[in-house]
Order: C-alpha cells, then sequence, then structure tokens
C-alpha cells in the first residue's frame, strides 16, 4: 500500500511518517467525548489504513443510529 492511496482513500485525515510508525490526524477534529478519534496511528502503512477504514466503520454507525434517532425525535 502507497501514502499515496492511503491518503486519497482518507482525505479528511492528515497522514505523516513518524519515527517508528505511522499517524493520521483529523482535519477537522471531532468534540471530546465523541465515539470517534481525533487520531489514529498504526507500525505499518496497512495497519494504519486498517485502523482508518475502522474508524470510518465506527463514523457511518453513528452517523445511521443518529438519523434513525432523528426520524423517530419528530
Amino acid at each position: 500500500m502507497s501514502v499515496r492511496l492511503v491518503r486519497a482513500g482518507n482525505p479528511g485525515w492528515h497522514i505523516h511518517d513518524v519515527t517508528g510508525g505511522w499517524v493520521a490526524v483529523r482535519r477537522s477534529p471531532v468534540p471530546r467525548g465523541s465515539v470517534l478519534s481525533n487520531v489514529r496511528c498504526g507500525a505499518t502503512l496497512d495497519e494504519l489504513a486498517e485502523n482508518l477504514a475502522e474508524e470510518t466503520r465506527i463514523e457511518t454507525t453513528a452517523a445511521r443510529r443518529l438519523r434513525a434517532f432523528s426520524r423517530t425525535a419528530k
């Protein structure tokens, strides 16, 4: 997996190569107490990509739940 591919697939994140691994930082931070993360890490680029994919799944699930709650609250 290439850095370019990870960046292209995760435009909402800054991707950095750091000593000992990789770090992704959200471009727009989420509030404290959110189920989402502002920083994700990985020892390898592949691990970081997997962690970002998991973050996307969490984000999608949270958005679905919020929409469902909004419909029932009306």
